[in-house]
């Protein structure tokens, strides 16, 4: 009996020392997991807290982008078809759709306006950007001062703001006298500028970026204007936008020269290929859609100055 006892009580110890061990091993699962779970959610919670060296950066960035939304429209009935690119439309003939941020509108091919603005001093040379290399669209090639509408904006303050934000000056508008400009802080002196359209109508613009840019579509109803300012280019105080690598001033004759020689306008092109991805860019513009704009503009140009 006595070795029956002893028996028994090894095997109730062993029972014992079998259920304390799965007790320890689920319990130590249990806290691997709430651990895992816990640091999980600290790092989701804190990604932007744990790097306080980037906070500003990602403040800037995601603050700039809040501004980057679009108004977007539908084309009136009267359009069965796409416009060919640079048909002239009145803005007021399109059907709002709400907004939609920059890259929405880009990955959807959402139409929006803008304004492209040919920049001349009083000796009536015209000013040229260079993209910075750095930039994700067409960068290391050469454009006008282009810019996107806000929400709300109206077509006459795009401008202002595009020589406020891209270039650095406080501007008044020589139109009836109004100051259509905000100073933002800057003391800066005024700059009078006279701003004058180059086509009764915007115009329809259309780029397919093709598969090499995500099948983006830029559709833009585009205001080309010229902006005279009151002074050589040498006697303007200048603060350019991080985005300009380099920038030059040319007269019309030699914007012309230089938009027809370009290396990548060589070859006749029909319309189709105006409007689609050409490949990478080989010549100083970024492609032959942008290029179609700008010598639209030269030719109104060449006609009024």
């Amino acid at each position: 009996m006595r070795v029956h006892s002893n028996r028994s009580d090894d095997a109730m110890a062993r029972v014992s020392f079998l259920l304390k061990s799965r007790r320890r091993a689920i319990s130590l699962t249990v806290a691997l997991i709430l651990t895992l779970l816990y640091f999980r959610h600290v790092d989701i919670d804190n990604i932007l807290q744990l790097q306080p060296t980037n906070t500003s950066s990602i403040a800037t960035t995601t603050t700039h982008q809040s501004n980057e939304y679009f108004s977007i429209y539908k084309l009136p009935p009267s359009f069965i078809n796409e416009p060919s690119h640079l048909t002239p439309i009145d803005q007021s003939t399109l059907i709002p759709q709400g907004n939609q941020p920059i890259d929405s509108a880009h990955r959807n091919g959402y139409l929006h306006t803008g304004a492209c603005l040919f920049v001349m001093d009083s000796a009536g040379r015209f000013l040229f950007l260079k993209r910075s290399p750095s930039v994700v669209t067409c960068p290391n090639t050469w454009s006008i001062l282009g810019e996107h509408s806000n929400v709300g904006e109206e077509a006459k303050d795009v401008p202002v703001r595009a020589l406020e934000e891209e270039l650095g000056l406080v501007v008044s508008v020589n139109d009836n006298g109004d100051d259509v400009s905000t100073a933002k802080g800057v003391n800066d002196e005024r700059i009078a500028v006279t701003i004058q359209t180059l086509t009764d109508n915007p115009l329809y613009y259309i780029r397919h970026y093709g598969a090499r840019n995500d099948n983006r579509i830029d559709r833009q109803l585009t205001y080309l204007l010229l902006v005279k300012l009151p002074r050589r280019q040498e006697d303007i105080q200048w603060k350019l936008d991080n985005e300009v690598a380099n920038h030059k001033w040319i007269t019309l004759s030699e914007m012309e020269t230089w938009l027809k020689g370009d290396s990548k306008y060589d070859e006749p092109i029909g319309q189709w290929k105006e409007t689609s991805d050409d490949g990478p860019a080989n010549g100083e513009f970024c492609h032959r859609t942008i290029r179609t704009l700008y010598q639209l503009g030269v030719d109104r140009l060449k006609q009024i100055v």
